[in-house]
């Protein structure tokens, strides 16, 4: 209904629900392989990653990416730039402590690269590395198994599954195709009446990828040609799980800017996002794949970060 609205904010949208739960399954079934098994061969699902392992991954991540935005802070910002490796943790032989295995370095490749069919075809997007991935709490953990039960119900034990077969399923099924809303990429109607939207997504949400969202942002700004640049921003929020919450700078407010977007013709830029712990701290929240880099200063102030595109 692109005539009933001028300006709207998109927060983590669930444009691919069947995609991204399937893929939430395959990856489980990925991290299960490199499970100690019960009696029965099934895995036991808790056993995965200790928590020594899951500090020694968070710390990797940020040993590799974290001062790519100049600032050793533990979040990481630049993620355009961030590469994280698994393998560089991996022990030189076996599983011990202050190392993973080579299967749980295979499982988190594998999981992480997200799932694609018989063909070679990308299922659904990968998931980005990022810190809240090693999140063990309610209502949603990260990543990560935990063995826990999760949003849909106790987390699967077994070690194999007919992907091919499940993605027919959810394509052939009706209701799934009409709420597939992540093919509608041609705006014009709404980009013709002036409509401006800015989307956000926390880029440790657990559920759906944030890369999803991005890949639908690229494939949308394709189809509306340069219409959609002057009408469309992306904010990546790292640390952030599902809507809100986690390690992250998640309190902001996008609808003030949309409607001065489109009643006064102010283009977003930087937004300034806070959290309240540790301690009251601020940054800008930069349109992706620019990111805040620390340019020197109080690192709790917004104005000691400048948005910047990523070398390369």
């Amino acid at each position: 209904y692109p005539e009933l609205f001028d300006g709207i904010v998109v927060g983590a949208p669930a444009m691919r629900t069947g995609d991204s739960n399937l893929a939430i399954h395959w990856a489980q079934v990925q991290f299960n392989q490199a499970a100690p098994r019960d009696k029965d061969g099934l895995a036991i699902v808790s056993q995965i990653f200790s928590d020594s392992d899951r500090k020694l991954i968070l710390n990797g991540m940020l040993d590799q990416c974290d001062a790519l935005d100049g600032l050793a802070d533990g979040m990481i910002m630049n993620r355009a730039q961030c590469n994280f490796q698994p393998a560089k943790l991996q022990c030189k032989s076996g599983k011990a402590e202050g190392c993973l295995s080579k299967a749980q370095v295979t499982a988190l490749d594998r999981a992480f690269a997200g799932p694609k069919d018989a063909a070679g075809y990308p299922v659904y997007a990968p998931v980005p590395y990022d810190t809240g991935i090693v999140y063990t709490g309610a209502p949603v953990p990260g990543y990560l198994p935990t063995g826990a039960p999760g949003i849909f119900g106790p987390a699967p034990r077994e070690l194999t599954m007919d992907l091919d077969a499940r993605v027919q399923a959810v394509r052939a099924d009706a209701v799934q195709r009409l709420t597939d809303t992540h093919v509608w990429t041609n705006l014009n109607t709404f980009l013709g009446r002036g409509g401006k939207i800015l989307f956000y997504h926390g880029v440790s949400d657990a559920w759906f990828s944030s890369e999803a969202t991005w890949d639908y942002w690229q494939r949308a700004r394709t189809a509306n040609g340069p219409a959609w640049d002057a009408a469309s921003r992306f904010y990546m929020v790292p640390g952030m799980a599902h809507c809100a919450g986690g390690n992250a700078f998640d309190n902001f407010d996008l609808l003030g800017p949309v409607i001065d977007w489109v009643e006064k013709g102010k283009a977003p830029e930087g937004v300034t996002a806070s959290r309240p712990t540790p301690a009251r701290a601020e940054r800008p929240m930069c349109p992706h794949p620019s990111y805040p880099h620390y340019v020197g200063g109080d690192a709790a102030r917004a104005e000691s970060f400048e948005c910047r595109a990523p070398k390369g």
